[in-house]
């Protein structure tokens, strides 16, 4: 019996409309674009257009992004919505395969394609190469019994990432109430251009040189959105990188610059080296602490406004000049100093969690190969 099949066989693959900026309203339906499904946080644009309803997408339906951020995703809102380009809604065959069992196909394929993604900057599927990837499609019965075992395991790493999720909802609290909102001010704090107490650190190194090579290289898909934290680094050699790179410090803040990715900010505890699409911050630290800043830089108030000054048509970036004038409350120094040694106690909670998640992972993965060789 033929097993191994074609994605293109078993599914039907719609990309999404192209929703430009003057499709944007201030009511309508929800407009799903990538950074939503990456981040529950993120807001909707909204659009009255009139769109073609095979880009509609109603509760349960499974989508994929295929640019830049690769994942499988399934939308559980009650509400119908419209898709945005660069993400496909799958339609599964239901004589072919069953729903819950082609969801985690899709994801195992996505992790087989890392030789087909295309881009130098924004990574993406190519569609054909993505449709003639195989996957193992056993009878129906099988497909059930197996969804229904990883079903199990998936729901363990949930919880353990929803513990994670409160332990961040947790260090967003303690921030507003010492501090209140950075936007609204409510305390009274005195205001500054962080161009005051921060520096963007510049000049290129050649990753091709030691000790640069040898570092670690961070790019914007090393850093997770909202959380800032980083995985899956490599050496420029590993990498054969040529191009331009920062060097940054232990304890320099790495922010993304670019939309959308604009909500990726981390505090590495490494030297290393980044991305040119990421400013290295470093704080001055006689006023500013770097878990400070790097909290008003992960605040809603500062996403605003960094999404509004990316302005860029091809690839929209903030620039240097709209990210130093930015103003920011200043809290007394002692204040700040506080606050890091509640959030490093909070951040110790975490990385216990981390390892839960970490296990969690590894016996979902174990699972998913063994379950795609016939095995499970």
């Amino acid at each position: 019996m033929r097993y191994m099949i074609p994605l293109g066989e078993v599914a039907e693959f719609i990309n999404g409309a192209a929703f430009k900026p003057e499709d944007w309203h201030e009511n309508g339906r929800k407009i799903i674009r990538i950074q939503n499904l990456n981040d529950s946080s993120k807001p909707y644009n909204l659009t009255t257009r009139n769109v073609d309803k095979k880009y509609e997408v109603n509760t349960g339906d499974i989508l994929v992004s295929w640019s830049a951020s690769l994942g499988v995703f399934e939308w559980l809102e009650m509400e119908t919505a419209w898709l945005n380009q660069h993400i496909f809604k799958a339609i599964p065959d239901k004589a072919k395969v069953h729903k819950n069992y082609f969801k985690y196909s899709l994801g195992k394929a996505l992790n087989d394609m890392e030789c087909y993604l295309h881009g130098a900057t924004m990574k993406h599927v190519n569609r054909k190469e993505f449709l003639s990837t195989k996957i193992y499609v056993p009878p129906l019965e099988e497909q059930r019994r197996i969804a229904a075992i990883l079903d199990k395991a998936d729901g363990v790493r949930r919880k353990c990432k929803e513990a994670i999720r409160l332990t961040e909802e947790l260090l967003r609290s303690t921030f507003l109430e010492m501090f209140g909102d950075p936007v609204t001010n409510p305390k009274g704090w005195e205001i500054v251009k962080i161009e005051n107490i921060i520096e963007l650190v510049s000049g290129q190194v050649d990753p091709r040189e030691s000790p640069y090579s040898n570092m670690l290289h961070v790019g914007g898909d090393n850093i997770e959105s909202g959380t800032g934290e980083i995985s899956g680094c490599k050496t420029p050699a590993e990498l054969s990188l040529i191009s331009g790179k920062y060097l940054f410090r232990k304890g320099d803040i790495l922010y993304s610059k670019i939309r959308p990715y604009l909500n990726k900010v981390s505090l590495p505890d490494f030297d290393g080296v980044c991305s040119a699409d990421i400013y290295p911050i470093r704080v001055n630290h006689s006023c500013v602490t770097p878990i400070y800043m790097t909290s008003i830089l992960r605040s809603k108030g500062f996403l605003e406004y960094a999404e509004k000054h990316s302005t860029r048509t091809n690839i929209p970036k903030i620039n240097r000049k709209a990210l130093l004038s930015f103003e920011c409350p200043l809290p007394p120094l002692g204040l700040q100093n506080q606050f890091t040694n509640s959030a490093n106690k909070i951040l110790k909670i975490k990385d216990h969690e981390k390892t839960g998640v970490d296990k969690a992972n590894n016996l979902f993965n174990s699972l998913l190969q063994r379950a795609f060789r016939g095995e499970l």
